[in-house]
């Protein structure tokens, strides 16, 4: 009994023999998203949206695999580019992932800290600019009735002096 459980589980050591490379991973996630995006056309020359799954299917890789990759090329994007790895195997990836794990944190919060401060500088530029053009246009609207009343009193002056 012992020579049989040895067995068994020496086989899940091994490495799987059927690893995507990097390139063909990133290739079948932008397929999967474009055919996701775009729908596909029916015989009626109509396009139909589909699903995440439909479109999984498709691509013939489990929904479930795609968004792991996704993942896996949005955390290795953060500190160098998907393309030194291209003929690398996505293992390699996870490995790589798993040795800079710190410098991913710190890039990710980085790209946080930035995103939320381009944010606030686009929020501080355009309240300002609002109140100001709201108060312009207030004023100028002010002034225009304050000219008119003007007007109308600097007639009315001139006609009462006439008048005396």
């Amino acid at each position: 009994m012992l020579n049989y459980t040895n067995d068994y589980f020496s086989n899940f050591s091994e490495k799987r023999v059927k690893e995507r490379t990097v390139e063909d991973a990133l290739y079948r996630v932008r397929e999967w998203r474009r055919i996701y995006e775009t729908g596909l056309q029916k015989d009626s020359n109509k396009e139909s949206r589909i699903t995440l799954q439909e479109a999984a299917n498709l691509v013939k890789i489990p929904k479930k695999t795609l968004e792991d990759y996704i993942q896996i090329f949005n955390k290795v994007s953060l500190i160098c580019p998907i393309q030194d790895f291209q003929n690398k195997k996505m293992g390699f990836l996870r490995t790589f992932i798993r040795k800079n794990k710190t410098k991913i944190k710190k890039a990710a919060q980085a790209k946080r800290q930035s995103q939320q401060e381009s944010l606030n500088v686009k929020i501080e530029e355009s309240l300002p600019q609002y109140l100001k053009n709201q108060f312009e246009n207030s004023m100028t609207y002010d002034i225009k009735e304050g000219n008119q009343k003007n007007d109308l009193n600097f007639d009315i002056k001139i006609e009462k002096l006439e008048e005396e």
